[in-house]
């Protein structure tokens, strides 16, 4: 494994047109991705590319299939939903503002986009990838985590309340004792583990050794580290609750708490709770670390289809792909009734940083990992490299995409003039900070 993060680079060239990508890699791609330091597989180049939509090849993989067969998705297509426009983020070399169909012919980074409304796809475009290809989902898997513990806090088996520490003993006497679950639900923990510009470069940063912990590479000062140590290890920075301070290895803390309350692995956990009744199309699969834990921050692979069904679990078309509600209306209340305020999630680094991706602040704050909570009740989660999961619960609405670009993410810019174009609209109820 520690070949995937070997001291060779690729020379720094302008990103292959992914077009030329869809009908399969060069031989030489694959050497090079294997080859890829720490930053090349991340950086959103063609290594970035190969290793998005090939990661079953570097990394364990727990398989998850369909175990209920397809649940196929009806069609009314909606062409007025390409007709919608966007401006492009300042960094973008597109001009805009573009309707939907202009940025995805005109955006050589942009795979796939897909719009589900009342459980019937009515706009699908695959400009750069095929439809039944698995991508990465990137930090759009985070929810995944949040559900699991929600349905646990549900059933009586975990208090959101109580320090994360009552339930992982190994945890106790160190920095954790005090942070409690519903802290970690919403990344205000206050510990030293924000994921930052400079925790890419610091050996020494926490966010940094989880990453390198998880793909078994050998940390400069520290060597090949268990994940569950390097957690363990966090120390504290502020008092909890104070800011929101995004962090992958947050979303780690819920995976391993959920293990530790029900005495099982990951995959079992998620395919039992969630996935076993979901009718997908392809199998779910989740990327695992040396030792066995499911990167759920965002090591998740599916096709897009798929990927939009794990969004409709959230809306009242959760019927058309699944055998049972796993979302119940206590779980999405939560979500919504115990998000924080606006100032919270403003306070911290990424606040800011999500508002220019969205092209609005007018959202509450973030919430059980999701990024953005609106008034509207419409829920946003951010991937890597131009992921995206947005659902609106009220508007039995979901959209998503894959792109591979770590500097333009204007595809974000499309999902709040889409759900607020009119197009999907009844009377709104609002939807009140705590």
């Amino acid at each position: 494994m520690t070949a995937l993060f070997a001291t060779a680079t690729i020379a720094a060239t302008e990103p292959t047109p992914l077009d030329r990508f869809i009908n399969g890699f060069p031989m030489q791609l694959e050497k090079e991705t294997r080859n890829a330091d720490y930053n090349e597989l991340f950086s959103g180049g063609d290594a970035s590319t190969y290793f998005n939509m090939r990661v079953s090849e570097f990394l364990p993989t727990a398989i998850l299939p369909s175990r209920q067969g397809v649940m196929a998705l009806a069609k009314a297509p909606m062409p007025a939903i390409g007709k919608v426009k966007a401006d492009m983020m300042s960094v973008s070399k597109l001009k805009g503002p573009l309707s939907l169909d202009q940025f995805l012919e005109q955006a050589s980074f942009a795979q796939g986009f897909l719009v589900v409304h009342q459980g019937k796809i009515v706009y699908e475009k695959y400009p750069r990838i095929r439809q039944e290809d698995h991508h990465l989902w990137m930090s759009c898997a985070k929810p995944m985590a949040s559900l699991v513990i929600d349905q646990l806090i549900s059933e009586g088996k975990i208090d959101q309340h109580k320090p994360i520490t009552t339930y992982l003993p190994d945890f106790k006497g160190t920095s954790w004792d005090g942070v409690t679950t519903r802290d970690v639900m919403d990344m205000a923990t206050g510990m030293d583990i924000e994921d930052t510009t400079e925790s890419r470069f610091d050996p020494n940063n926490i966010a940094r050794r989880v990453y390198e912990s998880e793909f078994g590479f050998e940390n400069k000062t520290r060597g090949v580290e268990n994940l569950r140590d390097v957690l363990r290890s966090t120390p504290k920075k502020d008092e909890p609750g104070l800011a929101f301070n995004y962090a992958s290895g947050l979303t780690q803390m819920l995976v391993i708490l959920a293990e530790e309350v029900e005495q099982d692995r990951w995959a079992q956990i998620f395919d039992r709770r969630v996935w076993s009744k979901v009718g997908a199309e392809g199998a779910l699969q989740l990327h695992l670390t040396p030792d066995g834990i499911a990167a759920v921050h965002g090591l998740v692979s599916s096709n897009l289809r798929d990927f939009a069904r794990f969004g409709m679990l959230y809306t009242p078309s959760w019927q058309k792909i699944a055998t049972e509600q796993v979302v119940s209306k206590e779980i999405l209340d939560r979500i919504h009734s115990e998000v924080r305020s606006h100032e919270f999630i403003m306070a911290g680094f990424d606040g800011p940083v999500f508002a220019d991706r969205v092209g609005t602040d007018d959202f509450i704050a973030n919430s059980r990992q999701w990024d953005l909570v609106w008034p509207d009740g419409d829920l946003m989660k951010f991937g890597l490299m131009g992921q995206g999961l947005y659902v609106s619960p009220t508007r039995d609405l979901v959209i998503v995409y894959f792109n591979v670009n770590n500097e333009d993410l204007s595809a974000h810019r499309f999902v709040r003039p889409i759900a607020t174009s009119g197009l999907f609209d009844k009377q709104q109820p609002k939807v009140n900070p705590q």
